[in-house]
């Protein structure tokens, strides 16, 4: 039994389109990082070092202000304490050498300043160059993992099926596959960069104050659990602010797209000031929503600063008590606080680190959603090749509906044998265009079949029956190549020789043989550089290189000055003998030499025949005929 997605089916992927956790996004993108384990594991070892030398730093720091300033008695008593916990994992051996070598340090202060300045320079450079080491490889992989988002998420909308790209905006499109990823990149940046080298600063601060006194190191580190909450509290905030942000985004570049296409019907009409208004009011919606993520973005710093400080003043009151009572030295006291400063320095970098992770996070999720969303018309499992059309393409009772309720095609039955040229008439909303959009499957019947030579076209290939099949349509699809990439689209191995037969066939030659550089002219976005004969002609040159069984033509000529609709037509008539044709057209004075017209009315077959048989018959043919023929009449005095 055939497996037909319903007219909303699976395109809407109602599961894919629910809200994510965060948790599962986070999880889900460190997946993507894992394939670059190795670049991974080098920010870690890199960013350990740099956390280890930093923390060298201040004992640097620290031991050359207790060589200053520190009386020898006390100095002896400090490195006799040490020395007791060095022995605690060290053999007596070294520890013995730590206290011979401090008290030779003592006893030569200025050789002991030089040899730590030495030491401060040196440990600065190995930690820069850490640090750099670090930084480069945590963020090659967030832009690799970007990139890999966005070539899945391009990969997966080109395979979506065309209702997908009737239903979402262009603008909407472009938002997701370059804001998003985007975004999505400096979240990651973020996150392998500060994420991974910050802990590891704090961590080594941390253990080597409480070395040092924990009594002052935890007085001052109590504030840490609430400062932790308005992180992750403001947090919620900015990530509900960028996802609604991003929305307002995609609708101003959906505006913004529509405009700059269509600006010389804005221009014709005085439309600017109109189209001023509509953006103003997709831009104040916007700055509602940015102003919201700048305030919750300028509150954690201060609120997280002010809980900082008051760890801060606790720790200095309590650090002068313990001055005055002889319980540590300034070079330890100077240690801590330095430990101390860098360690909300730390604190602080990770509060603005988290507020861009949010961000990123409402635009992975956006990301994910079209990276995950089913394709509506998917390919049966056991679909086979589609066999060379040898007699005919059959509709049989065939329904279709785009919303699942009202049919627009209510069963049509018709057969059009190999070779045979049939046009379809009738008046607008008959259903015309929607019974071809469904012979290369670009949506699928709701009821009824279509075959080929008896084999439904739903249990073959997309790609076997599509490579049978060749469209031109009135709006010619251009792409920013040139001429000879734009004939040859998506088939390399066309050769010269045969691009520039469908070029002739085509009748293209004519203006691109003047060309400075031929067929490899540049024809600009849409073919801006061609008038809309030429473009149209170089269209037809693409149907026809492809040699296809089946040709469907809608209104291939109906927005085209006469002088190019015949030249177009005659390359037409010459390239539909002996192909399968369907010709959708308004003009029926082009379609009269077609062997069948059949005439739809409200999804059904009215009537079929040829021009004369329909002429004579007085129907709809006829009335339409007449509409036409009187139409001209008027436009011709």
């Amino acid at each position: 039994m055939l497996d037909i997605n319903g007219p909303m089916g699976s395109m809407a992927d109602k599961a894919a389109k629910t809200k994510t956790s965060v948790s599962a996004i986070y999880r889900r993108l460190l997946g993507y990082a894992w394939q670059y384990k190795g670049r991974l594991i080098l920010s870690l070892v890199f960013a350990w070092f740099q956390a280890l030398s930093f923390g060298a730093m201040f004992v640097c720091a620290g031991v050359a202000v207790n060589t200053l300033f520190s009386k020898p008695d006390v100095f002896s008593q400090q490195v006799e304490t040490a020395a007791g916990k060095l022995a605690e994992w060290a053999p007596p051996a070294v520890v013995q050498t730590f206290v011979d070598k401090a008290q030779i340090l003592y006893q030569h202060p200025i050789q002991t300043i030089l040899a730590l300045v030495i030491a401060l320079v040196a440990l600065t450079l190995l930690g820069g160059i850490a640090r750099y080491l670090q930084e480069y490889f945590a963020g090659s992989i967030g832009a690799h993992v970007a990139v890999r988002l966005a070539d899945e998420m391009y990969e997966n909308m080109m395979n979506q099926s065309l209702r997908f790209f009737e239903q979402h905006s262009s603008g909407e499109l472009l938002a997701r596959l370059a804001n998003d990823v985007f975004a999505v990149n400096r979240g990651l940046s973020g996150v392998f960069v500060k994420l991974m080298r910050e802990p590891f600063k704090a961590i080594v601060l941390i253990a080597g104050a409480l070395w040092v006194n924990p009594t002052l190191t935890l007085s001052c580190l109590i504030v840490l659990p609430p400062v932790g909450y308005i992180i992750v509290s403001i947090g919620r905030s900015v990530k509900r602010n960028a996802q609604r942000s991003l929305q307002k985004l995609s609708a101003m570049q959906t505006l913004a797209k529509e405009s700059l296409s269509g600006m010389p019907i804005i221009k014709g009409f005085c439309m600017e000031p109109y189209e001023v208004s509509r953006m103003r009011v997709e831009l104040r919606k916007l700055d509602r929503f940015l102003v919201k993520m700048v305030r919750a973005d300028a509150a954690v710093g201060p609120l997280s600063e002010l809980l900082l400080m008051m760890g801060v003043g606790g720790f200095l009151l309590l650090g002068a008590v313990y001055v005055e009572r002889g319980y540590i030295e300034s070079g330890d006291l100077v240690y801590l606080l330095g430990a101390f400063g860098a360690i909300f320095g730390s604190i602080r970098s990770l509060t603005n680190v988290n507020n861009q992770i949010q961000t990123s996070m409402a635009s992975a999720e956006r990301v994910f959603e079209y990276i995950d969303m089913k394709p509506e018309i998917v390919d049966a499992p056991d679909a086979v090749a589609a066999p060379p059309l040898r007699d005919v393409l059959g509709f049989n009772d065939v329904r279709f509906s785009y919303d699942g309720q009202t049919e627009v095609l209510r069963g049509i039955n018709l057969q059009v044998k190999k070779g045979e040229m049939v046009a379809l008439v009738g008046f607008s909303g008959a259903g015309k265009s929607t019974l071809v959009k469904l012979i290369p499957r670009f949506y699928d019947v709701t009821g009824g079949s279509i075959t080929l030579d008896g084999v439904d076209i739903r249990t073959v290939t997309q790609e076997s029956l599509r490579g049978q099949i060749s469209i031109v349509t009135q709006d010619s699809i251009l792409f920013n190549e040139s001429i000879r990439e734009n004939i040859a689209h998506g088939k390399p191995d066309y050769t010269d020789e045969r691009i520039r037969a469908a070029a002739k066939a085509a009748h293209a030659e004519e203006f691109i043989a003047p060309l400075p550089n031929g067929y490899e002219t540049p024809i600009g976005e849409s073919g801006s550089n061609l008038s809309g004969g030429q473009r149209q002609r170089l269209a037809i040159a693409r149907a026809i290189v492809k040699d296809p069984a089946i040709l469907i033509l809608d209104e291939a000529t109906s927005s085209l000055d006469s002088e190019s609709e015949q030249a177009i037509q005659k390359a037409m008539d010459e390239f539909v003998v002996g192909r399968t044709t369907l010709v959708i057209a308004h003009r029926l004075s082009t379609i009269q030499r077609a062997d069948r017209i059949v005439v739809l009315e409200d999804g059904l077959v009215a009537e079929e025949g040829t021009h004369r048989e329909l002429i004579d018959k007085g129907g709809i043919y006829r009335r339409l005929y007449e509409i036409q023929f009187a139409t001209a009449e008027q436009a011709a005095k």
